[in-house]
């Protein structure tokens, strides 16, 4: 446990733009979900976004788990053989998946929330929050979508397997050591560390 502690990185969800952004993944579809045990009714189509918010959930905290900890770092030994988590990769995967689906499941909502206008006020309340959030969600998927795309190498997806993702920046893994590249809207900085 104290190894685990020792390789913990307890500032990743302060740090912009990946550390925020998973960690807006997280807060904000719990938020969601906990909203909606709010609604007097649900509209139809609100399975999906249920569905979507869910998965999402339980996609970004496995996730965090994972880079808080550590865990994207490491290679286990298993039965002999050695596993490494390809954590970018599959935060690339679930985002891009969830940013197609909270696209929609915003529009779901936003649908809802023109039609609860004719309702209680309750209601209302209900659905503009979840236009708020879910809309909130849609960006910080694709802006992790957007952001892991320009980091992988030569544009392939399949390269986001060689990099990591650090609070701040993605770094990728080389056998020689790490090349860490920032990642900002305004400039890419490039470092090798030996």
């Amino acid at each position: 446990m104290d190894s685990v502690r020792t390789n913990a990185d307890f500032r990743f969800f302060s740090q912009w733009p990946f550390g925020v952004l998973m960690g807006v993944q997280s807060i904000f579809s719990l938020v969601s979900l906990i909203v909606f045990y709010f609604a007097p009714f649900l509209y139809e189509g609100t399975s999906f976004v249920l569905f979507m918010l869910s998965l999402l959930l339980v996609c970004s905290v496995v996730h965090n788990i994972i880079h808080v900890f550590g865990f994207h770092r490491r290679v286990f030994l298993i039965a002999g053989r050695a596993l490494f988590i390809p954590a970018t990769l599959l935060v690339f995967l679930s985002s891009a998946v969830c940013c197609i689906g909270m696209s929609i499941s915003t529009l779901i909502i936003f649908i809802g929330f023109i039609d609860s206008l004719r309702f209680s006020v309750r209601l209302i309340i209900v659905y503009a929050i979840l236009t708020v959030t879910c809309a909130i969600l849609t960006f910080a998927c694709t802006k992790i979508v957007m952001l892991l795309f320009r980091a992988a190498p030569n544009g392939q997806i399949r390269g986001l397997v060689e990099v990591v993702i650090e609070g701040d920046r993605t770094a990728k893994i080389t056998a020689t050591g790490t090349t860490t590249t920032t990642t900002t809207t305004t400039t890419t900085t490039t470092t090798n560390f030996v």
